[in-house]
């Protein structure tokens, strides 16, 4: 692959994924003002099961099904391309209906023991039929990311959260009047029907390209099935144990937030609330920005993979280091528009649920968030998932301990001072280990340096944005809203100015001139 379908596929993510972010930010609020706080934290204690579940079946067929395709698809060995797919797709529709009948016939045991809120029933009742689904989508996905073919996804994202909307726009008003417990499971509801005709535009998408590409019949490095379902379990296995232990903790730290809120004095519907505010509220809006960094991560993994079986490591290198310098360069940026705006921007998207102080202090995360998803992605495509699972199990450990002794005393805040711990020092490992394993140098001055002066240069220069618009009159929103994208367009333009971006690389990257070859 070169460099330019690399940044190309990712392109074409970013903006799949900025339709289904503002998608989604419209369905969160008006999902929010129609379940209120409590509602949504109501939903976000789904959120630790589904994502043990779903994280531990999909991540790792997802990056072998991409690794192996990748590979492959470099060698031109087409014939494995549809094996590989096939294989995969057994494995986890039988792992994916095997999990589903388990929770089914332990639904109360999970609902009243381990989530310990009985409303949360029905919601996870939706849930079940959706695993298999879920998980037959992700290998597809996979297959895609592996040929660099990234379109079949962003149409299928697309595709998703316009039928999750509509579902529950058009059937919200009659199951909010059964009952808040019945509200949730909507929402489940709606994200269930919307994984399923995810799978349906990629299963269409790729059974076409199946017809098309048939005429293909050479044999070339046929691989036997028993190298194929080998292969598939020695790289699917350890990150799919990467995700099952980082997901239990995740599930353990999520649930005990609301019970040490309680602890430290708040009525069980006030933690529950603030929960809420947290997980789905604020937290949705610093990870906004992330599917920049989401994105290159999902490509990086087939990319590194294809360099390295090409033994072209210089090229992956590149790939590496430049996907660091986008994120550190969005860390910095976003860091200070939540840092300035953390007020403006929740009363323009979450109206009177005053988040705004829970955002400012998120706002410390934002490089870490950022550069742990390219870091994660790096590793798997290296191959070193352990390590990645190493470090992961230390940053949830530091996580826990905060909930556990911080939590009662210093409420939320110990709890965010604990993720912004915890994201740094896994970030740190995580770059040791990519720097060793590649040889790459750490480039202080491009990654850190600079953006952290525009950083610092747009926490001095906004309140005379602020001043500028304000003169307008244009309102309140409107003119945080044109604040924001003038502080985000002045530090872009400062990026070229010092040197942080270069015109002609940028260019090139996204495919406007054309790439030297390494």
């Amino acid at each position: 692959m070169s460099r330019k379908s690399f940044i190309s596929s990712a392109i074409i993510l970013m903006i799949a994924g900025l339709v289904v972010k503002i998608f989604g930010f419209i369905y969160r609020i008006y999902l929010s003002n129609l379940i209120g706080a409590e509602g949504m934290g109501l939903f976000q204690l789904i959120a630790p099961v589904y994502s043990l579940v779903i994280l531990t079946l999909t991540s790792g067929i997802s990056i072998a099904v991409s690794k192996m395709v990748a590979e492959e698809y470099a060698r031109s060995n087409f014939v494995n391309l549809k094996r590989i797919t096939k294989y995969a797709l057994l494995v986890v529709l039988t792992a994916g209906i095997a999990v589903s009948a388990v929770m089914y016939f332990k639904m109360d045991f999970i609902t009243a023991v381990i989530i310990k809120d009985t409303r949360t029933y029905y919601a996870f009742m939706f849930l079940i039929p959706c695993i298999p689904v879920i998980a037959a989508a992700s290998v597809l996905k996979g297959y895609f990311y592996g040929i660099q073919d990234v379109a079949p996804t962003a149409l299928s994202m697309i595709t998703e959260q316009i039928v999750r909307i509509g579902l529950v726009m058009l059937t919200a008003a009659y199951f909010l009047k059964l009952g808040l417990q019945y509200a949730c499971a909507l929402a489940t509801a709606g994200m269930a029907v919307g994984e399923m005709s995810n799978l349906c535009v990629l299963y269409v998408i790729y059974k076409i390209k199946k017809k098309k590409d048939s005429k293909n019949t050479s044999k070339k490095g046929f691989l036997q099935k028993r190298k194929i379902f080998g292969d598939l379990l020695k790289i699917s296995l350890p990150v799919s144990s990467n995700r099952f232990i980082t997901s239990i903790m995740s599930a353990v730290e999520n649930i005990m937030i609301p019970r040490m809120l309680v602890a430290g004095g708040l009525s069980y519907h006030h933690s529950i609330e603030l929960y809420g505010k947290l997980t789905g509220m604020a937290m949705p809006l610093l990870f906004f920005p992330a599917l920049v960094t989401s994105s290159l991560a999902t490509t990086l993994v087939p990319a590194i993979s294809e360099a390295i079986s090409l033994k072209n490591f210089r090229s992956a290198n590149y790939r590496i280091s430049k996907s660091i310098q986008i994120t550190f360069i969005l860390g910095f940026v976003f860091m200070a528009v939540f840092m300035i705006y953390p007020n403006q921007i929740s009363d323009i998207v979450y109206k009177k649920e005053n988040i705004g102080r829970i955002l400012y202090l998120l706002s410390f995360t934002c490089i870490f968030l950022y550069l742990q998803q390219i870091l994660i992605g790096t590793l798997n495509g290296l191959g070193k998932q352990g390590i990645s699972l190493r470090n992961s199990i230390l940053g949830y450990a530091i996580r826990i301990a905060f909930v556990f002794f911080f939590i009662p005393v210093y409420g939320i805040e110990g709890y965010v001072w604990g993720i912004i711990i915890s994201l740094a020092c896994v970030s740190i490992l995580n770059l040791v280990t990519v720097t060793k394993m590649t040889g790459m140098v750490i480039d202080c001055r491009n990654w850190i340096l600079k953006p952290g002066i525009i950083g610092v240069v747009m926490l001095i220069i906004s309140k005379y944005i602020n001043s500028f618009f304000s003169i307008f009159r244009l309102g309140s929103s409107l003119s945080a809203i044109m604040s924001i994208c003038g502080n985000i367009v002045i530090a872009a333009c400062l990026m070229f100015i010092i040197g942080v971006l270069d015109k002609d690389e940028t260019l090139r990257m996204m495919g406007f001139k054309k790439i030297r070859k390494i």
